[in-house]
């Protein structure tokens, strides 16, 4: 899951912009990864 700010944190160490990086890569190569982002920040579907 997501946490933190879409954007690279300029106080951040170098791991963890890679870190995020990382997640940013699965997010926008992974359907599922895309789901549960988007559930996540909008809550679950209840249809």
């Amino acid at each position: 899951m997501w946490v933190g700010a879409p954007h690279p944190d300029p106080e951040g160490t170098p791991f963890e912009g890679r870190l995020q990086l990382a997640r940013l890569e699965r997010i926008a190569s992974s359907r599922a990864a895309a789901t549960d982002l988007a559930e996540a920040r909008t809550g679950f579907p209840t249809g």
